[in-house]
């Protein structure tokens, strides 16, 4: 049970984040080599020590550089008794933890130097009747492959092995936002490890505070989930188009897209990119936008035409085609050519193909309505500042709006009702190592795009696009409901046993 010794001993502030334990949570952990046997002999699952011959792969994330926080174990849980049983050692012995479902944290929230509770595990997906159980481990895509079949949808996001356990719990948008809703509207009752041990179902008739705080209110921050029920969403074939113009249209691109989109019908999902693949000297963007239409009558051709006509020129290309959902994603995960199997990452998946990138950045805002053309000229004019070879960039836009904004922003702890899109600027070094100089331009970038479209935008960002370069984030991310978020965080979790440097306190 969480107690104040146990607080005074393990959680020792936020500052701590995760990125160290405290020194007395140190000395309590330095040398007691029988006490993570017992854990270990303890769990369903398996615990893996630095000793151990896979310490290596096992504390790797998305993203190569956090490689260098090493966790004094790492706990792959096999049962909602096995996280249970972490919580409490780790609450016994002052350890810190973080816990790790697809391991996609831009900032790296989900390790730590203390124990690293990993739910990837607990991946099943079981259709019942109208709903959907799934585990926190259970990804994007290993769900459209299971659902599909049935005719049966989430509102999923554009990264294949994105999990289903941070997911949720930020919100969870993707290219049917608008059609769907967001994700996390669709869960109907979750299982939660809190931080004494316990495991409760919050649903809206036990536990509602917990429930509505789960919808949005970030991963990490009030419990361990261990299972979600979900309603899915009819969904089967889809009428999608690639548009692309060349750099020098971008702005007239941009321009026009958010034009259309104001105007838009719900049935269409969007995204929109300006790509350098390498912003090394000389090099061009490419400019692209992405129509999928859950509609796949006449009213999608209607919708091209309208976008290109307010664009002003036709794209240079252009490919229309009409394929199942399933098949749809699948382009957009850059899968096309692999199976669902081998759209995983080669270091957690026996057949999977993709790579983890060395080093990223991100930084985003959310928008209400259209920026104007001044804007977004000076958006694209970041392209050419601080050039560096062998990054990729990225303006990055999605489109949000449509049922997602028929619902209330105290609704759920999701509270970005008002927003029409997303605009993201991010980076991407694809190999090791990563000079300081390298690293210094991406943030460079993200910066100078970020201190743009700052301006023009409601001063929110989306929570699973999590930046820890953004001082007000209690507000960006949780808007007005940040008070009500605290008094959960005080009620299930008062000695903040689960922490890090954004967590809600």
């Amino acid at each position: 049970m969480i107690n104040r010794r146990s607080f005074l001993a393990g959680a020792g502030g936020v500052t701590l984040a995760t990125t160290a334990l405290s020194g007395a949570a140190q000395a309590k952990t330095v040398g007691f080599g029988s006490q993570w046997n017992r854990l270990a002999d303890r769990l369903q699952g398996r615990l893996v020590l630095p000793s151990d011959a896979d310490y290596q792969r096992a504390k790797q994330l998305y993203q190569v550089q956090f490689d260098a926080t090493s966790p004094k174990a790492v706990a792959y849980c096999a049962s909602t008794a096995d996280v249970a049983t972490c919580v409490r050692f780790a609450e016994a012995h002052g350890i810190h933890v973080a816990a790790r479902s697809g391991g996609h944290s831009a900032a790296g929230y989900s390790t730590t130097q203390g124990l690293v509770i990993d739910v990837s595990g607990l991946n099943s997906i079981a259709l019942g009747d109208g709903s959907v159980r799934m585990g926190p481990g259970a990804q994007l895509v290993d769900i459209a492959d299971r659902l599909a079949p049935a005719g049966l949808g989430i509102s999923g996001g554009y990264c294949p092995t994105v999990a289903a356990g941070g997911f949720f719990q930020g919100g969870g948008m993707g290219l049917f936002t608008r059609s769907i809703g967001i994700a996390s509207d669709k869960v109907t009752s979750a299982q939660v490890v809190l931080a004494d041990g316990r495991t409760v179902t919050a649903s809206p008739d036990r536990h509602s505070d917990l429930y509505w705080a789960l919808r949005g209110g970030g991963g990490g921050n009030f419990g361990i989930v261990t299972s979600y029920e979900v309603t899915p969403s009819p969904l089967t074939d889809v009428a999608a188009i690639n548009l692309v113009w060349t750099f020098d249209q971008s702005l007239d691109m941009l321009d026009g897209w958010t034009q259309w989109l104001a105007d838009a019908p719900w049935t269409i999902g969007s995204g929109v990119n300006v790509t350098l693949t390498d912003a090394g000297p000389g090099t061009v963007p490419t400019a692209s936008v992405f129509l999928a239409s859950v509609d796949t009558g006449a009213t999608f051709d209607t919708e091209i035409a309208r976008l290109i006509s307010l664009v002003g020129q036709p794209p240079v290309y252009q490919q229309k085609f009409t394929a199942p959902y399933k098949s749809v994603l699948m382009q957009l995960y850059l899968c096309s050519e692999l199976t669902v199997q081998q759209c995983h990452r080669a270091d957690t998946s026996p057949d999977g193909k993709i790579q983890r990138p060395a080093f990223g950045a991100w930084r985003s805002r959310l928008f209400e309505r259209t920026m104007p053309r001044d804007g977004w000229a000076k958006a694209l004019e970041t392209f050419d500042d601080n050039r560096f070879a062998g990054q990729m960039r990225q303006l990055q836009i999605s489109a949000l709006g449509g049922r997602a904004n028929t619902v209330a922003r105290d609704a759920t702890a999701y509270v970005h009702r008002d927003s029409l899109f997303s605009v993201s600027y991010l980076t991407s070094n694809a190999a090791a190592p990563v000079s300081a100089e390298a690293k210094a331009a991406a943030a460079e970038y993200v910066d100078s795009g970020f201190a743009v479209i700052d301006p023009y935008s409601n001063g929110e960002t989306y929570q699973n696009f999590i930046d820890p370069r953004l001082p007000d984030w209690q507000r960006s991310y949780y808007g007005e409901n940040y008070a009500r978020l605290a008094r959960v965080k005080e009620k299930y979790d008062p000695y903040r046993f689960f922490r890090f440097a954004q967590s809600v306190r």
